[in-house]
């Protein structure tokens, strides 16, 4: 009898990969540069198909890609760019693991400190956001990863498979997101809260012409998960809350409140579905003598 193959690793992550994270969340700004752009391939070689299944891999979607053409491909890259040492020489201690099992000196590679960083934070977020916006034919990913004490990572994926790294800070995401939900700046006044049925709410999201862009936002972890649908139409933006439901699993007879909000009231919503930042975070992990 086969055997089944098995689930994929539990990750493992080491003093020095926690060191990484650490450094990564401590660029945080309120505007804050792109850190690191990696593309569908690089993930996939790096940390498997399954990093790959929140956010999507719209490049390696096609059928015209190979994937373990692709995946060779940009190990070798990422070689040649020096953010992967695929010898045990010019190793920086790895220090204790800190999460999962194993021997860090069995990796076949050692990662540059800021890519092991960003892959760590990736791997144990407390909670996430994922908003997916939709424009004509065009679909992009934006993936909030929350830690302790305020922490965020974000990460967008553009519609050609690149995933662009930054680290916002917590407090100026009620500003950014509705930048990222209206990028039109349609938003104008606050209207009258309506009623509107989950059937409904599906008879707009496929036939409502004046849509500019269609996002779905999600919250997970953190508490129950939460739910938004943002319509940005070329003179206003209407919103959809989905309360604690899954819209997916929503019966067509739910009623849901609608109503057109302003710029500030879109944040105020959005800040409303994020997790508490206020999370303590447990006492910081040593790191290797070496770091």
């Amino acid at each position: 009898m086969t055997t089944p193959p098995a689930g994929p690793p539990a990750p493992v992550i080491t003093q020095r990969d926690m060191l990484g994270a650490l450094q990564i969340l401590e660029k945080a700004s309120a505007d804050p540069d792109v850190l690191l752009v990696l593309s569908d391939e690089e993930i996939l070689a790096l940390d498997g198909i399954d990093a790959l299944t929140v956010l999507g891999s719209p490049h390696l979607d096609q059928e015209a890609v190979h994937r373990e053409t692709a995946s060779g491909t940009a190990i070798r890259g990422l070689i040649a760019r020096r953010m992967v040492n695929p010898t045990h020489e010019a190793r920086e201690e790895e220090g204790d693991v800190l999460i999962g099992e194993g021997d860090p000196s069995d990796r076949l590679i050692q990662l540059e400190r800021g890519l092991a960083g960003i892959l760590a934070l990736r791997r144990i977020p407390e909670a996430m956001v994922i908003i997916d916006r939709v424009s004509s034919d065009l679909r992009v990913k934006l993936g909030l990863y929350f830690f302790p004490d305020g922490g965020v990572l974000e990460e967008f994926v553009s519609t050609d498979g690149f995933h662009h790294f930054c680290a916002p800070t917590f407090d100026a995401l009620a500003e950014r997101l509705p930048g990222f939900v209206d990028p039109h700046e349609a938003a104008g006044a606050d209207g009258e809260v309506e009623e509107i049925s989950v059937a409904g709410v599906m008879a707009l999201e496929g036939g409502l012409e004046d849509t500019r862009t269609l996002s779905t936002v999600t919250c997970v972890g953190g508490g129950p998960s939460r739910y938004a649908t943002v319509f940005a139409l070329s003179d206003r933006v209407r919103v959809v809350d989905n309360g604690t439901g899954d819209p997916t699993q929503a019966s067509a007879g739910t009623v849901l409140p609608i109503s057109d909000v302003s710029r500030e009231t879109l944040g105020e919503i959005i800040a409303s579905l994020l997790p508490d930042p206020d999370v303590p975070g447990e006492d910081s992990p040593g790191t290797p003598d070496e770091a």
